[in-house]
């Protein structure tokens, strides 16, 4: 649930929001986000797959130290107060949210072909590339 929340919460404040699986590895991740160039990366603490633990506190902290940007440790399977510790200028997401207090969201409006989305194709022939989708774009697309 925090990455919907997170992707509606970039919407809101005309934020282009991008994402990409842990299981790239780190230098698919900075295949993509190093394209971009992110104003902050959030990321998991560890996930579950195939029925096994994956941590990936070494790689988010990696990425982290070559984004060179704020990051968010989203817990959800591991230890994400350890995974920010060891990420210099990283805080968990409990401790990101904690001075802030609930108020009436204030969105910004912004036109038809805003960026909203930045989607990577899948790299085989080469460096990823950049997918753009437009908040109109993306509209259209959910009401068909």
């Amino acid at each position: 649930p925090e990455t919907v929340a997170a992707m509606l919460a970039a919407a809101s404040v005309g934020a282009i929001w991008s994402s990409c699986s842990p299981d790239f590895g780190e230098q698919g991740v900075l295949d993509r986000f190093g394209q971009i160039e992110p104003r902050l990366f959030i990321a998991c603490d560890a996930y579950w797959y195939s029925g096994k633990l994956q941590d990936v506190g070494a790689k988010v902290a990696a990425v982290a130290k070559s984004l060179d940007v704020p990051t968010i440790i989203v817990h959800y399977a591991g230890d994400a107060e350890a995974v920010a510790l060891k990420t210099p200028g990283a805080l968990t997401l409990e401790a990101f949210v904690a001075p802030y207090e609930a108020r009436e969201v204030e969105f910004t409006r912004l036109g038809f072909s805003h960026p909203l989305y930045i989607l990577f194709s899948s790299g085989t022939t080469g460096v990823p590339k950049c997918i753009v989708h437009s908040a109109g774009g993306t509209l259209l697309q959910h009401l068909k």
